[in-house]
C-alpha cells in the first residue's frame, strides 16, 4: 500500500529515476539469459539480498523525499555568457590535457596502447598544475546540453559542440580505455533521448546502431594491440583466459565454434555478443567472489579514490592507493555495489537512502532550473551501470566536484556584479 501511494502520482522526473534504474538491470538480466556463459559458483544470498535492498533504499530515499517547493517556478535558463565560458573552458582545458599527454607523457599514435598506457601513468611526469587545467575537460558534453535544452539556432556552434565528444574519445583509443570510449557515446545517446532533440530524436535508432558497431570495432582493436597476438586463434585463446572466465567461463560448444569457425562474418558477430555480455555481467559474480573474502571496510576511500589520489599529490594525505584497489588483487569491476560494500558494508543501505533522496532534488530542481541539468544526466547515466560499472569512483565524481564549483563560482560572480 505505501508503495502504491508514493508511485501514485508520479512526475516526468520521478519516471525518469525509475526508467533508468529498469533500463540498467533489463541490460544485465538480458546478458544474464542470452549470453552462452556457465555458472562457475551461484550468487550467494547475501549478495542478492545486499543489491536488492541497495536498489529499494535508494527507490525509498527518493520517493520519501518530499518534493522541493520552489517559489518561482519559470524555467532559469543559463546565461549565453555561460554557454560560451564553458565552451572556451573545455576547449582551453582540453589543449592543456593533450599538451599534457603528448609532450610531457610522450604518449603518441605511432606507439603500442601499452606503451602509452605505461607512459601515461608515470609518475614522474605528472603535474599537479596541468592536472587542474585539464579537468576541466569533463564537461565537455555540457555545451552540447545547453545547446538542446534552450534550444539555440546557431549550427557552427552545434558543430563545435559535437566536437568536445572527441576530447574523451581520442584519449580512450590512445590508451587504451574502452571506458573513455564508451561514456561519450552513451552520455551523447542520453541527452539526446531526455530533451528529444529533433535532429536526432528520429534517428537515435541508427545512431544506436552505428555507435555500438563503431565501438565493437575500436574495441577489437584495443583488445589485439593489447594481447598483441600473430593471428585470430592466439588472440581468441587469450581472451578466452582473461580473468572474466574465472567465474562466467564461455561453454564450451560455443567456445569450440568461435575457434574453429572460418566464417568471419558468423564468428566476429557471436564472438562481440559473448564478450559483451561476459563484461557486463561479471561483476556481479566479482563482488560475490569479494564478499566471500570478508575485506575490511575503507570507509568511502575506495569509491572515493579519485580524490584521495589528487589530495595525495597535493600532500595533504599520504594514503597508499595500493591499499583502496580491489583487495581481491583482481583488476576487474565490482559493480557500483561491490564498492559500496567495501567502504561502507550494511550502512550503505542508510547511504543509499539519502542518495536517493540527493537524486531527488536534483531531478526536481532540475524541471525548473538549466543549471542542475547536467547533474541529472550524470545520475541517469549512473543509475542505468550501476550493476555492471562504478561510475561514481571514476571521473564523474571529479566532473561532479568541478561542476558544483564552477557554478558556485559563476553565480558568486553574478550576485557580485549585480550588487
Amino acid at each position: 500500500m505505501l508503495l502504491f501511494k508514493l508511485f501514485a502520482n508520479k512526475t516526468y522526473e520521478s519516471t525518469l529515476f525509475l526508467k533508468s534504474l529498469f533500463i540498467g538491470v533489463f541490460i544485465w538480466v538480458f546478458f544474464y539469459i542470452f549470453t552462452p556463459v556457465k555458472v562457475i559458483n551461484p550468487l550467494s544470498s547475501k549478495v542478492i539480498l545486499f543489491i536488492t535492498l541497495n536498489y529499494l533504499a535508494l527507490i525509498l530515499g527518493y520517493f520519501l523525499t518530499n518534493r522541493v517547493l520552489i517559489k518561482n517556478k519559470n524555467l532559469q535558463l543559463t546565461s549565453e555568457g555561460f554557454i560560451y565560458f564553458l565552451t572556451f573552458l573545455v576547449l582551453f582545458s582540453s589543449i592543456i590535457r593533450y599538451f599534457d599527454l603528448f609532450y610531457i607523457r610522450e604518449v603518441s599514435f605511432f606507439n603500442t596502447i601499452s606503451i602509452n598506457r605505461h607512459k601515461s601513468s608515470q609518475e614522474e611526469n605528472f603535474s599537479i598544475i596541468l592536472a587542474i587545467l585539464g579537468s576541466f575537460r569533463f564537461l565537455y558534453f555540457l555545451p552540447y546540453l545547453f545547446y538542446i535544452v534552450e534550444k539555440r539556432k546557431k549550427k557552427i556552434l552545434l558543430v563545435l559542440c559535437l566536437f568536445f565528444f572527441l576530447v574523451p574519445f581520442l584519449e580512450g583509443y590512445l590508451r587504451g580505455s574502452r571506458r573513455l570510449l564508451f561514456e561519450p557515446i552513451a552520455i551523447f545517446i542520453i541527452i539526446s533521448i531526455i530533451y528529444n532533440y529533433p535532429i536526432f530524436k528520429k534517428k537515435i535508432f541508427f545512431i544506436f546502431l552505428f555507435g555500438g558497431v563503431f565501438l565493437i570495432f575500436i574495441s577489437n582493436t584495443i583488445l589485439k594491440d593489447r594481447i598483441q597476438k600473430d593471428n585470430e586463434k592466439e588472440f581468441l585463446e587469450k581472451i578466452y583466459a582473461s580473468p572474466y572466465n574465472k567465474f562466467l567461463p564461455i561453454k564450451s560448444n560455443t567456445k569450440d565454434f568461435l575457434i574453429n569457425c572460418e566464417i568471419p562474418w558468423l564468428s566476429i558477430p557471436i564472438f562481440n555478443f559473448v564478450h559483451v555480455g561476459q563484461y557486463i555481467v561479471h561483476g556481479v559474480y566479482e563482488f560475490d567472489f569479494l564478499q566471500k573474502t570478508n575485506p575490511s571496510k575503507r570507509n568511502g576511500m575506495y569509491n572515493g579514490f579519485i580524490i584521495i589520489k589528487l589530495l595525495n599529490k597535493l600532500s595533504i594525505t599520504n594514503i597508499p592507493l595500493t591499499s583502496l584497489m580491489n583487495p581481491t588483487g583482481r583488476l576487474t569491476y565490482i559493480t557500483f555495489f561491490g564498492g559500496m560494500y567495501l567502504d561502507f558494508g550494511w550502512l550503505s543501505l542508510v547511504i543509499m537512502f539519502f542518495f536517493g533522496g540527493a537524486q531527488n532534488l536534483i531531478f526536481n530542481y532540475s524541471a525548473f532550473n538549466n543549471y542542475f541539468k547536467p547533474l541529472l544526466v550524470i545520475f541517469v547515466f549512473c543509475n542505468i551501470f550501476l550493476l555492471i560499472f562504478n561510475f561514481y569512483r571514476a571521473e564523474f565524481l571529479l566532473f561532479i566536484l568541478v561542476y558544483l564549483s564552477l557554478s558556485f563560482l559563476f553565480f558568486f560572480k553574478l550576485n557580485f556584479n549585480n550588487r
